[in-house]
């Protein structure tokens, strides 16, 4: 995997290593556990000036479809991969070359002196948490990140929150995401009643190089009734790993 991060990382542990029994599903992760403490960075991606004058006329040719060919390209569009090449969208295939070029060229955003900090930690009845904590470095004012709630059953490599069970199923991308080339699992909840409906998403992704890990958490709330979104949120933390130290 091609480098692409052009921000400044700490990488470091604030105690002891991984512990040996971390669940099967979580252990590829290299995540700190117990009183250790991982520093991370909540990132966003950022596309460049070119990318968005690109992506605002193939916006213009899109909405220019009609309404049955807007349906069926939403069905499998991911804001997060790179688009397909569809003639309909570009005026030729040299058109759709320069735009893909162009979006390899994303960069990873943070905030200078926002920090988060993560570990997994066991608890007495044999389910795990991961605890995030983000904020910033200068005050030292951190609070707890809503994925803090979720808890892990090794039993069943399911997540729960208060919606109810997020299932897992594998996650696995090529350089044509936006973070580019991982491999990992994702979570998932789809909830409906009667007045509303949830979708959660907890993602943990290593990348093909073996360098970085990505957790993403996405949780939205829509009225059935309306369709308004209710409730909110979404993130993703990277998770420099750790290298060995060599002793000398």
């Amino acid at each position: 995997m091609k480098t692409f991060i052009s921000i400044p990382v700490v990488t470091a542990l604030v105690a002891a290593a991984q512990a040996a029994e971390v669940p099967a599903a979580l252990a590829d992760f290299h995540l700190p556990t117990g009183d250790a403490q991982g520093v991370c960075l909540p990132v966003a991606p950022k596309h460049t000036d070119e990318f968005g004058k690109m992506q605002t006329a193939v916006t213009q040719k899109l909405q220019a479809l009609s309404e049955d060919e807007i349906r069926e390209f939403m069905k499998n569009y991911n804001p997060d991969m790179l688009l397909a090449y569809d003639a309909r969208l570009w005026g030729s295939k040299a058109d759709y070359d320069a735009y893909k070029k162009e979006w390899g060229k994303c960069q990873l955003q943070a905030q200078s002196n926002i920090q988060s900090r993560i570990t997994l930690k066991e608890e007495p009845d044999g389910t795990w948490q991961l605890l995030a904590l983000v904020g910033n470095t200068q005050n030292r004012q951190f609070q707890i990140l809503s994925l803090s709630s979720l808890k892990y059953d090794p039993k069943t490599n399911t997540w729960k929150s208060g919606f109810g069970e997020l299932t897992p199923a594998e996650f696995k991308v090529t350089d044509d995401y936006v973070f580019k080339a991982q491999i990992g699992t994702e979570w998932k909840l789809e909830k409906e009643d009667t007045f509303s409906k949830t979708n959660q998403l907890l993602r943990i992704a290593k990348t093909t190089d073996g360098n970085n890990v990505f957790i993403s958490f996405i949780s939205i709330e829509r009225s059935v009734i309306s369709g308004q979104v209710l409730s909110q949120e979404g993130y993703t933390l990277l998770f420099p790993i750790p290298k060995p130290q060599i002793k000398k």
